[in-house]
């Protein structure tokens, strides 16, 4: 588990290649529910925090917290596939998917630790919305370098493509959610 961990750590740090991730079917599925569930617990304890900070916004269920983050995950999978197809390297899908959805774990779960702290800041300055902002930008970057291998193009493309994926399954999760 320790190796796995680090693995993943290696990518996110743009120091490991993702074809060096295993494609075990079981390990495959542990991963993409791992992440929907540290999606989940994060959106929702993020969703907490939120709240009390501004009791007019709207608050989400958990089962819209869900949904939001099945559909994203699915739509992510569904371009990459569509991209691995066109590029013809569909055989390196199962690599590309778990090691986008490890670290999107990783960097989740650690956003989530830093959450709690960045409460106890909040009154100071607007913590939570930069953190997020680095965050999102360490996770484009990590999906772009993903991509990039996988796909076989330039860096700057393999970002591009994790601008657009991002964007589009944020897109249809919030279609989804019907907003």
């Amino acid at each position: 588990m320790k190796s796995i961990l680090s693995l993943f750590w290696q990518i996110c740090r743009l120091r490991q290649s993702p074809e060096h991730v295993p494609t075990y079917t079981w390990f495959v599925a542990l991963v993409v529910v791992a992440n929907f569930v540290g999606n989940v617990a994060v959106s929702v304890l993020a969703g907490l925090s939120t709240a009390s900070d501004n009791p007019t916004a709207e608050r989400l269920t958990l089962l819209q917290i869900s949904t939001g983050a099945l559909v994203s995950l699915a739509s992510t999978a569904a371009l990459v596939w569509f991209a691995l197809q066109i590029r013809e390297l569909s055989q390196r899908f199962f690599a590309t998917i778990t090691a986008l959805f490890g670290c999107d774990l990783l960097i989740t779960a650690s956003f989530g630790a830093l959450l709690p702290l960045l409460g106890l800041a909040e009154p100071l300055l607007a913590a939570t919305p930069l953190a997020f902002l680095l965050y999102l930008v360490w996770f484009i970057s990590v999906m772009g370098f993903i991509l990039h291998r996988a796909l076989d193009v330039q860096l700057a493309a393999g970002v591009c493509f994790a601008v657009a994926f991002s964007l589009i399954g944020l897109a249809v999760s919030e279609v989804a959610l019907g907003r």
